[in-house]
């Protein structure tokens, strides 16, 4: 499980709460909490771990007479240096907790919609550190911390052989991670039960960035990712077995090979 997973777990239990009868919803707030454990934490086609394990986990609140929620959520991070040629002399953070709010609802025609932000903080980063090449300070430290708003659709189609389902959104940030400019996250995902209750999806994702202060891509970057992964209920546990890849403007960002592809196996519980 991922933060934006986190996100969408909490947003599903909000759906239902939304949609229970006042038998059944003998309380407007609802909480809710979740756990993983995985191989290597991906964010945006990018190892957060460095191609290491990760221990995630969050919390949830809903108010659902409106569909609102509200979480936080934290996972250990290793950040790859941006330029694999350069040594970081920054205190660099060694975890991520992210806070995030929204709305939630759905349509009368069945389209899930999701709008709200997420502010990513890695605490205990020192932004005075520099980044030095060949013995010259390249660069100033930058703050890594840096909030997005985003706005999120759904649709599941009922009645149809192994129900299929769709999910989109777009993610926008005036400052991204390490005091980048502007940037633009998008991403698409298809999704079908196969038998045996087997979860397929397949997600396309693409980032652009403007100019920027930690990785030297001055007029800044974009690239696109993609993942394809399998996954299963086991009683109370999730068990998910994902390939991830993107192109070469992902290598372009990290300055080092292999930060940008893996297989991922993560479990994950919810309650």
């Amino acid at each position: 499980m991922n933060k934006l997973s986190a996100i969408g777990a909490a947003v599903a239990l909000a759906s239902v709460a939304m949609g229970a009868t006042a038998e059944e919803a003998s309380s407007p707030h609802v909480f809710a909490a979740n756990v993983a454990l995985t191989t290597n934490y991906m964010f945006r086609g990018i190892t957060q771990t460095d191609n290491g394990p990760a221990i995630q986990g969050g919390f949830d609140y809903q108010y659902t007479p409106v569909g609102f929620y509200a979480g936080a959520w934290a996972s250990n991070v290793e950040l790859a240096v941006p330029n694999s040629a350069a040594i970081s002399t920054n205190n660099r953070a060694s975890v991520e907790l992210d806070y995030y709010g929204g709305f939630a609802g759905a349509l009368a025609n069945g389209v899930g919609w999701d709008i709200g932000g997420i502010y990513y903080s890695y605490p205990g980063q020192n932004e005075d550190g520099k980044l030095i090449k060949n013995g010259v300070v390249t660069s100033a430290g930058a703050d890594y911390d840096y909030a997005e708003v985003y706005l999120k659709t759904s649709y599941a189609f009922t009645g149809v052989t192994y129900s299929p389902t769709v999910k989109g959104g777009v993610y926008y940030s005036p400052e991204y991670f390490g005091e980048d400019g502007d940037s633009v996250y998008g991403f698409g995902t298809f999704g079908v039960t196969l038998p045996y209750d087997v979860g397929l999806s397949a997600t396309v994702g693409y980032l652009t960035v403007d100019g920027d202060k930690t990785t030297g891509l001055i007029d800044g970057y974009d690239y696109v990712h993609y993942s394809i992964g399998v996954s299963k209920a086991v009683g109370k546990l999730n068990l998910n077995l994902s390939w991830n890849d993107a192109d070469g403007g992902c290598t372009d960002v990290t300055g080092k090979a292999g930060m940008c592809e893996g297989v991922v196996f993560a479990v994950s519980s919810a309650w």
